[in-house]
């Protein structure tokens, strides 16, 4: 029986970057970076950190995960600029994982949502927005699950009519539009206690081997991130509103 591939899975879609290192359900190795710090100045100390405590070499490596967003544009970019030159001519498959996803697996397995209603995971997308998605607790580990909304840009109000059955809110995009919809409708919506739960490497690891189960895998150098609105400094430059 063959072992379980060497998966390095890298989240850099929010403040704070994270690496892991695993093969199957075994972590080798798993660094959270420090918050605000610019992910160009510590992905790649991180990676080789992890690397280098798993005793791995970068030619160890035999698959890749990554965080592929919605999320911050500039830290993206980074994320898949460091993936892509790691995985420069070698032809390990990539799984390319909704960031959030990620964020409600990872706030599921923390025990942050533990009721039957849907997950919401939120990330903060400025002008009082967020990104959104909404995920069945029971299916949270099949990757291929789909969002039961669309994943997109919403205003409190929007989320609100977008989910009419309510929710459970987990992420830093809960401090933005948490409290209005709270205060409008207890009954249907809560949110986490205590400091926001962030996508993190393990969970994106978690994800990816499904996907790269399924076979789902795909080149590193076809991957783009998935801002879901253009970043505001396209809008500026072409005169075009946001998506």
């Amino acid at each position: 029986m063959n072992a379980a591939p060497l998966c390095l899975a890298i989240e850099s879609a929010t403040q704070q970057a994270s690496v892991a290192l695993v093969r199957g359900q075994q972590v080798l190795a798993h660094e959270m970076g420090p918050i605000g710090q610019h992910h160009s100045e510590s992905l790649l100390p991180m990676i080789d950190r992890v690397l280098a405590g798993a005793g791995v070499g970068p030619d160890g490596v035999e698959t890749f995960a990554i965080s592929i967003g919605p999320g911050a544009f500039t830290s993206l970019r980074i994320g898949l600029a460091t993936l892509k030159g790691l995985a420069f001519g070698a032809s390990s498959p990539v799984a390319a994982v909704p960031t959030l996803h990620a964020l409600a697996l990872c706030a599921h397995r923390k025990g942050r949502a533990a009721d039957a209603r849907p997950i919401v995971p939120v990330l903060d997308a400025r002008r009082n927005e967020v990104y959104a998605a909404a995920y069945a607790p029971d299916a949270l580990a099949d990757a291929r699950a789909p969002s039961l909304l669309p994943v997109s840009v919403y205003s409190a109000s929007d989320l609100a009519r977008a989910l009419p059955g309510g929710g459970h809110l987990v992420g830093e995009g809960a401090e933005v539009v948490g409290p209005s919809m709270l205060a409008q409708d207890s009954q249907r919506f809560s949110r986490e206690p205590g400091p926001p739960s962030v996508p993190d490497a393990l969970s994106v690891a978690a994800l990816g081997m499904d996907l790269l189960a399924a076979g789902q895998g795909v080149a590193a150098a076809s991957l783009v991130p998935r801002y879901v609105r253009r970043a505001e400094a396209e809008a500026q430059r072409t005169s075009q509103p946001l998506e």
